[in-house]
Parts: structure tokens; sequence; C-alpha cells
């Protein structure tokens, strides 16, 4: 089936409804992707329609960006990703010989569940104080605070907010203008990404650690269009626009630990589960019902963003919907 065909069929008020809108995008690099977008931006009677320009809550997508950041900061020699935590960010004991690369792989050991706390200032000193399992070390357990905590080092190294840095690194030099922390700055247009009952304001992340960190995580907090997406992935697959280097790319495509999946530094690969017999493309989900794929090989690239959440749409309801997307005739080899 065709990519939007299949999606009009999962978008209210449709029965079997995952989600209220979507927006995607298909193809190759340097060729004109393949757009869709449609339903709406809510459930509600007088929501605004969503087209190609409706950004989406990214949720864990996030993590790729910080991700690519970690890879260009390595191949500039800026940081060591193997070097031990401690030699370059203010942490606990416990804390200090992890290294950047387990924290981007959830090989940490780091909890996959928080205490969330109220505040920026108090979130940042607890995740300065965690302690990691020794024992759950070298394994694969998927967890936000790697990612979380890699920004916040960031932020102190460079004496800039995470927001800032991605911007300077990666959405100023690919041109990426409809992508950002915080979009309810730039543009009212941009989908409810909260569950029934929840009252998120359109463009208030809904991930609960990146809303204590006043919306600037390195777990979550963008939002985006497909279309913004596909080309951040594009530069990624290809590095045509002089911004992500072979070096960078060979951190992002070389998974390093395997688990449920085999996991790069942000990448997962073989992700039987969620994307089906394409399972060798490079990708990541998030939490709000979005899915990036990326095939250096042939270069090819899918995004999907919707907004599952308000239609109550389980994560593993949300998977079928991944399988469907992954497996589309736009994606046939």
């Amino acid at each position: 089936m065709f990519a939007q065909e299949l999606l009009q069929n999962r978008t209210w008020p449709t029965p079997a409804a995952r989600f209220s809108g979507y927006s995607c995008a298909v193809g190759t690099v340097g060729e004109k992707p393949f757009l869709a977008a449609g339903g709406q931006a809510s459930l509600e009677d007088d929501s605004e329609p969503v087209n190609i320009d409706t950004r989406f809550d990214l949720a864990s997508i996030t993590k790729l960006f910080t991700g690519v950041v970690a890879a260009l900061l390595a191949a500039d020699k800026q940081l060591d990703l193997s070097a031990p935590i401690g030699s370059w960010m203010d942490v606990s004991a416990e804390l200090s010989n992890l290294t950047s690369v387990e924290l981007l792989t959830h090989t940490s050991g780091l909890a996959d569940v928080w205490q969330e706390l109220p505040t920026r200032e108090q979130t940042i000193k607890s995740l300065r104080s965690l302690v990691p399992d020794s024992d759950q070390r070298g394994s694969l357990l998927y967890s936000c605070s790697g990612y979380t905590l890699f920004s916040v080092g960031l932020e102190a190294k460079f004496g800039k907010r995470f927001d800032q840095i991605v911007s300077e690194l990666l959405l100023e030099p690919i041109g990426l203008t409809q992508t950002g922390f915080l979009p309810r700055d730039n543009t009212s247009n941009i989908a409810v990404s909260c569950e029934p009952g929840e009252g998120l304001p359109a463009g208030v992340v809904h991930d609960p650690r990146a809303r204590h960190m006043d919306g600037v995580s390195g777990n979550a907090g963008l939002f985006g269009t497909a279309n913004d997406l596909f080309r951040f992935f594009a530069e990624v697959a290809t590095g045509d626009l002089g911004v992500v280097s072979n070096q960078a790319r060979r951190h992002l495509f070389t998974p390093i630990v395997s688990g449920d999946w085999d996991q790069a530094i942000g990448f997962r690969f073989n992700d039987h589960q969620r994307l089906g017999d394409n399972k060798n493309f490079f990708s990541h989900t998030g939490f709000t019902g979005t899915l990036a794929m990326v095939h250096p090989g042939s270069q090819r690239i899918a995004v999907l963003l919707t907004n599952r959440l308000v239609c109550g749409t389980t994560r593993e309801q949300m998977s079928d919907s991944y399988l469907e997307f992954a497996n589309c005739e736009e994606l046939a080899v």
C-alpha cells in the first residue's frame, strides 16, 4: 500500500484511527521527496488541518540530533567520546568513569526510570548525582538520562544552552528553518501532542524530562516538519553540504552493542519489531508517534510524524503503524 493511503486509513475519525494528523517524507537523496500530510492538529472540532508546514513534537528523534552533535564534536577533536566524562563534566564520582559513548548507546547502567523534578536546576543537580547500576553497565537498556546528562555537560563545557549548540552546529548550517526547540516562539502551526486530559498547549513538549528542562534537553524537545527532517537526514547520510563529515558518519552508522536492536551513537539498526522487512535501515522512533529511517547505502530516507497520544494510541498499536509505513510501496527496493 502507498504511504498516504495507509496513513489516511489510520487518521481520525476513521474507525482504526491512531492519530489526529500526520506528515511524512519519503525519497532518495538528490531527488525531490514524496511529501504528504493529512488530518488535523487535534481532535477539537475547530482544529486546523495539518499541512506539510505543520510542526510535530519529535520526542526521542531529538536524540538523533544530539548524537550528530556528539559525532561532529568528536570528528573535530573537540570531544573524546571514549574518555571518562569526569574529565570534562562536573558529575558525581559514581558517574565520572562513564564515557560519552556509554551515555549515547544506552550502555551506561543508568536506570530507564527516574524521579521527575520541577525545575531545570533541580533536574540538572539530580542528573549529576545519579548512580549507574554496575551490573547493567555494558548492556543495552534504553534510557533518556544518558542523553540529557550529555547535553547538560555540553552546556557547561561551551557556556551555551543546548538549543543554541544544536542551532549553531546543525540547524543553521543545514538551513532547517522549521525545526527547533520552543516552537511557539516562531509559529502557531503546531500539532497537539498530549494525551487526552493532559491539557498541554500545542508547542509545549510532551516529554516530562524535557518539559522540566524548560523545553530544552538532549533526549527530547525538538519540534519539526517532515520535509526539514528529510533534509537533515540527507546531510547525515551524505555530507553533501559539508556539515557532517565521513568521520562523524562512522560514529553514527557503526553499531556498538546489541539487544532488541543494534545500537550505534543515536541510531538503532536491525529494529525488526518496528521496521519489519526494512529492518536494515538505521532508525529511531519517538514516544509521540514519530519515526525516522535512513539507509546510508541506497541513500533512501523516510520520516513519519504523528500525534498518536491525542487518540490514546498505545506504543504497541503504533508499532503496527510503523511497520505499515516502513514497508509502504514508496520504500520498496
